[in-house]
C-alpha cells in the first residue's frame, strides 16, 4: 500500500473539543500549550508532547503566509503521540511565528493547525495535505471568519474532501 492511500485512510480526530475559536493567546508558546493541553486531556498525545512541540518550533518553525491569513502548523516527533489528531485555533489577534524554512523571518499567524501524527512514514504526506490549505483561500477565510467550532471543523473537512476529489481525478 503506498503512503498516499494510507494517508487517506487515516481517520484524524477533528473533534470540536480540539478547536478554539477567536482565542486570545498572546504568544506562540501560549497557543501551543493550549492546543497541546486539549490533545493531552483527550489522550491523543503523551505528557512529553507539548514540550517537544515547543522545542521543535524553536529549531524548525512552522509559520506560513497564505494570501488571506498567516497559518502555523506546529507538530513534533511521532513518539510523543498516542493517536492521530488535529487541534485548531483561530486567533482574535495575530501571533508572531517564525517562518518555515526561513527562521529569521516572521509571519503574523491567525490560524494554528496543530498536528499529532503517530506514524513516522505519514508525517510528510499528512503535513503536505494540511499545508495545501494555504492554497485554499476559501477554506482559510471560512476558518478565519468562523464564529463557531462547528464552522471551523466544517471548513477543514470541506478542504480535506476537496483534496481527496482532486487526487481521484489524477
Amino acid at each position: 500500500m503506498d503512503t498516499s492511500t494510507k494517508t487517506e485512510e487515516i481517520d484524524f480526530a477533528i473533534d470540536e473539543s480540539l478547536i478554539l475559536v477567536q482565542d486570545r493567546a498572546k504568544t506562540r508558546e501560549e497557543i501551543i500549550k493550549k492546543l497541546g493541553g486539549l490533545l493531552q486531556t483527550k489522550g491523543f498525545v503523551k505528557d512529553s508532547y507539548i514540550q517537544a512541540v515547543l522545542e521543535r518550533e524553536r529549531t524548525y518553525p512552522t509559520g506560513l503566509q497564505a494570501k488571506v491569513a498567516g497559518v502555523a502548523v506546529p507538530h513534533t516527533d511521532t513518539d510523543h503521540v498516542n493517536h492521530p489528531a488535529i487541534a485548531i485555533a483561530t486567533l482574535a489577534n495575530p501571533i508572531t511565528f517564525h517562518v518555515m524554512g526561513s527562521p529569521e523571518d516572521q509571519v503574523p499567524v491567525e490560524i494554528v493547525i496543530m498536528l499529532a501524527v503517530h506514524d513516522a512514514k505519514l508525517v510528510i504526506p499528512i503535513l503536505r495535505k494540511v499545508i495545501f490549505i494555504l492554497e485554499n483561500d476559501q477554506a482559510l477565510l471560512k476558518m478565519k471568519n468562523a464564529n463557531s467550532k462547528t464552522a471551523i471543523k466544517q471548513a477543514m473537512l470541506d478542504h480535506i474532501q476537496e483534496l481527496k476529489e482532486k487526487e481521484k481525478k489524477k
